[in-house]
Order: structure tokens, then C-alpha cells, then sequence
């Protein structure tokens, strides 16, 4: 599924093949290894944009809002996808009117936290990606959490894992 088209938003659901914990789960059995914590970071991202869509068909979306977070999010579970994300649907994966996400998106990129690339086949289009500091702390910390005991509670790690 390509991350081209705006309509195609990235939030996971049950069906999405790394939504689910494929290999990272294999490694959490009992008497395996070390836990894949990348997988398992990777995971938590998922769940994580999951989780606020749920909680915002609940209790509604005035209340709750956290572009910035979800544009990082959104772009990191992309990139694990191997999927370019166009600009325009940062609004989308934010759920935010078109001109806050590209706020917030100038915002982020004038903090070194994206990279915008106009597109070599389109050049009206342009994508939007982590920098390669951005994607390499959104990992860290996603596999802190991974490793954290605390965090083990909700139930895509298990309990006692």
C-alpha cells in the first residue's frame, strides 16, 4: 500500500501485517532470547496511533490534540513500511485541518525533525520523511519502552514478559 495517496492514512488496524508482532512475539516466548526490541518498538508505534484513534472516536477530538506527535508517529510506522508519505496527508495521520498539519510540519522541519523531497516525478508533490536523527531517537525511545518493565502491562507485551 503505497503512503502516496492522502485517502490512504497509515493508521494500523488488526489486519495490518505489522501491526501484528510476527517474529518479535516468537522471541518473547518462554526460553527464547533477548526480545526483538526493534519489532517490538515498532509495535508499540503501532498500537500507540491506535490507541488515539480509539480514544478519539470516544471522547471526540477537541479535547485531545497532538499533531506533532502523531505526524512522528505516522512517518515512523511509514518508513518501517518502506512507504513515502506525501505532505497532504499529514492531515489525515494527524487528524487536523490541512493548514495545521502543514504548520506544524514547517515547525518540525525547521527543527530538524523532517525532511521535506519534492518529488523527481512530480514536482508539485512533496514528501515528507524523519530525519535520520529523528528516526534514529523515535527508535531509541520506542525500544526503551520495550525494555522497560512498566510499559510491559499493556497487552501487546503481556503482562509477565
Amino acid at each position: 500500500m503505497a503512503h502516496d495517496d492522502p485517502e490512504q492514512a497509515s493508521v494500523p488496524d488488526e489486519s495490518d501485517e505489522l501491526f501484528m508482532l510476527g517474529d518479535a512475539e516468537a522471541t518473547m516466548r518462554i526460553g527464547a532470547a533477548e526480545p526483538d526490541h526493534e519489532a517490538l518498538g515498532l509495535h508499540i508505534a503501532n498500537w500507540w496511533l491506535k490507541a488515539r484513534r480509539l480514544r478519539e472516536n470516544m471522547f471526540g477530538s477537541a479535547l485531545f490534540a497532538d499533531p506533532a506527535w502523531d505526524i512522528l508517529l505516522d512517518l515512523y510506522t511509514a518508513r518501517a513500511r518502506g512507504e513515502r508519505v506525501q505532505i497532504t496527508s499529514l492531515s489525515l495521520a494527524a487528524r487536523v485541518p490541512h493548514s495545521t498539519a502543514i504548520r506544524w510540519a514547517r515547525i518540525m522541519t525547521r527543527h530538524g525533525l523532517l525532511v521535506r523531497e519534492k518529488d523527481p516525478k512530480d514536482g508539485r508533490r512533496v514528501h515528507v520523511t524523519l530525519s535520520e536523527e529523528t528516526w534514529a531517537m523515535m527508535k531509541d525511545y520506542l525500544e526503551r519502552l520495550s525494555r522497560d518493565p512498566a510499559t510491559r502491562a499493556p497487552p501487546f507485551l503481556g503482562a509477565e514478559r
